[in-house]
């Protein structure tokens, strides 16, 4: 503690100094004794698996589940929620690592490379399908040349089709949000990611007013790019009786963590100040518990398909909104009805069989010899919570979380979704269940907000506080320890009522790599 107070006063000084004060003294406190005593290790017990953790709809299911999701759709409580905020550098990391080694090769050259380095194999996958890509007719503007122009350039000169794709020479694309990459390509039209989001809303729901609501969280650094997309997206849309309610965020400065060294010392840099990085996806809880709003779907920006292939990915968004929708209308029932005090024994238990069978709620063993105060004051505190229903997908290798039965600090088991990055590395039991996973988190998440009442929760009030990642840093040569915030959708959710429900693989369709944008779901 001494050490905290310590780091803590040179933190104070330089703030009196500076006069900024991005992260709150109390949060900084925080975040070091994180680091003096390590994030919470979740204990996994068991992957969950269809019928143990995971839910499969019925077809029969399906017609009741459809009308929920219309009546909510018409009733205006939907509204889409899209992370964007991250750069389109790691899509574009393989070209680029490939940039500065072909500035003098010709396309042959690169095909003899491609047989033993992994690396111009990837570029030459890129150049020969150059044409397939949305962003080609962009190309050809920037570099004034037809078709038969690009293809003496690809042969030629294909450093100089990757030098105006990357860099500031052309498109940039190394340093635009990935929102801003063109993805896909319709006739003479093409789409960038923050559109198609957008149109996948438009053909997902609308409005008693036709009407639509989406929301992105993007960098403020980015934030002119994307209202200029964002307004042409509209000047050029032509069906008229449309109305559109886009709205964006910034990750707030708040939530950024500190760095400190091996020693948990605050780590300054070399102009003497205090050095902080974004705090992960994490961070985005502000801007979700900020939105107010009441039915939350959330999805990557990356997660798209062109719109005539995503057919699944809209039905099963539908019927997961669905779900969350009948279980809510039961949840709020009963807690209306211990809200009332209007319960005997025999509903208690009813709830009871409900809230295990239903919801996965893990309840304590000797349950049914408590008496009903008890029960009631169980119950109640874990109804009264938000509710997020997390279509999973197979599992085919993609890295990632995956969902879990994870055991909490008073014995129970609860459903969580964990990175394998918040495992112990040296603890080979915990590995071997990750890797028992049978499902994958593709980020396809409906979240329900507010409580029986209509009244929105606080969502800093069912965060493990406790989990998140420490990792180690490097920064102008100085090894430092990073802390990321605990995940949106992992220790920010810990506390929420979570229902895991199986999605077919084909509602699963990410761009990581620009490559990707090859495959069939991209292609029109």
């Amino acid at each position: 503690m001494n050490q905290i107070r310590q780091e803590l006063e040179r933190v104070q000084n330089h703030i009196s100094l500076t006069k900024r004060n991005d992260i709150s003294i109390k949060k900084i406190e925080e975040q070091l004794n994180l680091f003096q005593i390590g994030v919470k290790v979740p204990l996994l017990v068991k992957p969950c698996t269809i019928d143990d953790g995971i839910v499969t709809i019925r077809k029969a299911e399906h017609d009741d589940l459809l009308k929920n999701f219309n009546l909510a759709s018409k009733q205006n409580r939907i509204i889409k929620f899209v992370p964007a905020s991250g750069a389109a550098s790691r899509m574009f990391h393989k070209l680029h690592s490939a940039f500065n080694h072909i500035k003098d090769l010709s396309l042959s050259e690169i095909k003899n490379k491609s047989h033993s380095d992994k690396n111009f194999k990837y570029v030459l996958e890129f150049l020969l399908n150059l044409k397939k890509f949305a962003f080609y007719t962009d190309l050809k503007i920037i570099l004034n040349v037809d078709d038969s122009g690009i293809e003496k350039l690809i042969n030629n000169s294909p450093y100089k089709i990757l030098e105006v794709i990357l860099t500031e020479q052309g498109l940039n694309y190394s340093s635009k949000p990935k929102g801003a990459v063109k993805f896909h390509l319709y006739n003479e039209e093409s789409r960038t990611a923050f559109e198609e989001q957008i149109y996948e809303a438009l053909n997902l729901f609308r409005d008693n007013k036709n009407s639509i609501k989406i929301h992105f969280t993007i960098s403020e650094e980015h934030t002119d790019l994307f209202l200029d997309i964002i307004n042409n997206f509209k000047i050029n849309f032509t069906e008229t009786n449309l109305d559109f309610e886009i709205t964006y965020s910034h990750q707030k400065n708040s939530t950024n963590t500190i760095a400190v060294d091996a020693e948990n010392k605050i780590i300054f840099d070399k102009s003497g100040n205090l050095i902080h990085r974004p705090g992960g996806h994490g961070a985005l809880l502000e801007n979700l518990n900020d939105l107010k709003a009441d039915i939350v779907i959330i999805k990557n920006i990356d997660n798209l398909s062109v719109e005539n292939l995503s057919e699944d990915a809209i039905f099963y968004k539908k019927l997961l909104v669905g779900y969350l929708i009948k279980a809510q209308n039961k949840i709020f029932e009963f807690l209306t009805l211990l809200d009332k005090k209007l319960f005997d024994e025999k509903v208690l238990n009813e709830i009871f069989e409900f809230a295990e069978s239903k919801l996965f709620i893990n309840s304590p063993e000797d349950f049914k010899s408590w008496d009903a105060e008890k029960k009631y004051n169980f119950l109640f505190n874990r109804l009264n919570r938000p509710i997020r229903v997390c279509g999973m997908v197979k599992n085919e290798g993609e890295p990632g979380g995956g969902p879990f039965w994870v055991k909490a600090e008073d014995g129970s088991l609860t459903l969580q979704i964990v990175e394998q990055a918040q495992i112990d590395v040296d603890d080979e039991k915990q590995q071997i269940i990750f890797k028992q996973s049978t499902h994958f988190n593709p980020v396809d998440l409906i979240c329900g907000l507010r409580n029986f009442k209509g009244d929105n929760f606080d969502l800093h009030k069912f965060v493990d506080y406790q989990s998140g990642i420490i990792s180690k840093k490097f920064k102008d040569g100085i090894e430092l320890k990073a802390l990321e915030l605990p995940g949106l959708w992992n220790g920010s959710m810990a506390d929420w009522i979570t229902i895991f429900v199986d999605v077919p693989s084909s509602t699963f369709n990410p761009v990581k790599e620009v490559n990707d944008l090859l495959k069939k779901a991209h292609q029109n």
